[in-house]
């Protein structure tokens, strides 16, 4: 009787320990490809990131030149953080739907709503950007702050961080806007300085993820990971006709 009433007592005692666990599993992140240098922190040292590490809550991850990273989350999210990029992973732990601090580069991200959870923001150095639905986004962080947000999927609402008293621009697929830190938000979309701004920069990430495929400035560049087709002549098209 005393060995049942002992063995009862110590179950009992280990449930928080197991919810607590259960909990912080679900907030974790699990790099499901790695490739490049991808690396982060830990204990104030720079560690190399591999597939099937995991990664968690306040997390910094860092990518090289050729790096490029996938990760899951529970309930379905993913993001994947391409060449030369900066994130930090749930700076904000306690709220579960604070998902990306994008410091820089380009990310892309798949936010899929969770129990519990009214909606996923993600954060940029000049806006913040939220979803209470399913929605795919891509975001390109230029040196200067700039800030794109391509949507890919669903709809997501771009709040400026230096004028957060302006309303939130909603933002539809297949669109996207610009967020530059000295000026509000536009309603109106330029694709001429859009495609500018990043047609560049995702050739590169292209060619980043595909080792030795060519890019000229004429080619299609397709991107299969996020669905999204730029063409460097639309670039050049906007840029002729400016002049």
């Amino acid at each position: 009787m005393l060995g049942r009433i002992v063995s009862a007592l110590i179950a009992s005692a280990s449930v928080p320990v197991a919810v607590a666990q259960i909990a912080s599993s679900e907030q974790d992140a699990r790099a499901a490809s790695v490739g490049g240098q991808v690396s982060t922190i830990r204990s104030g040292q720079t560690w190399a990131l591999s597939a099937g590490d995991r990664l968690s809550p306040q997390q910094v991850i860092s990518t090289g030149s050729d790096g490029y990273a996938r990760f899951e989350v529970a309930g379905g999210t993913r993001f994947e953080i391409f060449s030369n990029s900066r994130i930090v992973f749930r700076e904000n732990p306690a709220n579960p739907g604070d998902l990306l601090d994008v410091a820089g580069g380009h990310v892309r991200i798949e936010m899929k709503p969770s129990i519990g959870v009214m909606h996923n923001r993600v954060f940029c150095p000049v806006a913040v950007i939220a979803a209470r639905g399913r929605a795919t986004i891509a975001i390109s962080v230029d040196e200067d702050d700039s800030t794109r947000i391509d949507v890919v999927e669903g709809a997501v609402r771009v709040q400026h961080l230096f004028f957060p008293r302006s309303e939130p621009i909603l933002v539809t697929a297949i669109d996207a806007i610009l967020v530059e830190r000295d000026e509000r938000i536009s309603r109106r979309v330029d694709r001429g300085s859009l495609y500018r701004f990043t047609v560049r920069p995702f050739i590169e990430i292209w060619s980043a993820i595909l080792p030795g495929r060519s890019t000229p400035r004429t080619e299609k560049a397709e991107f299969a990971s996020s669905g999204l087709t730029a063409r460097a002549s639309s670039s050049q098209s906007s840029q002729s006709s400016a002049e």
